[in-house]
């Protein structure tokens, strides 16, 4: 005889929380299992009521990956915070890669076009003419996740006097 937390009532109040949490907003199974096991559901409890979602079709963190990346890469982030926010997610490496490539491609992602709106967004030039314009807009594109390559791409090379005077 199983004990009153581990039953099948204890599983259909597992997935009964799972819906309800997935209704209030789309998450992954990592994230969906660290909310059950908060609020105190067994391993096997859990195992058992993610296996269920996920059966459903309520569960599924390659869907989840992909719109994720939608809304990230159209929010003008870079590849690199992309792949950051879905590892936060819980996704694996890979995972998140495949999410990242598959959404690339659905919002026909261009990497220096997003890069230079970015920095119109901002108002900062393409090409700033002078050391600290051009630091200060390297850092924004690399903290918002694109690559140093295309950071080169987009601003040229850094002036060489990197103080800003022009002398």
């Amino acid at each position: 005889m199983l004990p009153e937390d581990e039953g099948p009532e204890a599983v259909q109040r597992a997935t009964d929380v799972g819906v309800k949490l997935l209704g209030a907003r789309a998450r992954t199974r990592h994230e969906l299992d660290a909310a059950l096991e908060k609020k105190g559901f067994a391993p096997a409890v859990r195992d058992a009521a993610l296996a269920r979602l996920e059966g459903w079709g309520y569960l599924d963190d390659a869907r989840f990956g992909r719109a994720r990346a939608e809304v990230l890469l159209r929010d003008g982030k870079g590849p690199g915070a992309v792949l950051q926010r879905l590892a936060a997610h819980g996704l694996s490496d890979d995972a998140a890669r495949e999410a990242l490539q598959d959404a690339s491609t659905q919002v026909d992602f261009d990497a220096p076009a997003a890069a230079r709106a970015v920095l119109r967004k901002r108002g900062l030039a393409a090409r700033p003419s002078d050391g600290k314009a051009w630091a200060k807009a390297a850092r924004l594109l690399s903290g918002r996740g694109f690559s140093p390559d295309v950071v080169h791409q987009v601003l040229g090379e850094p002036p060489l006097d990197p103080s800003g005077r022009d002398e």
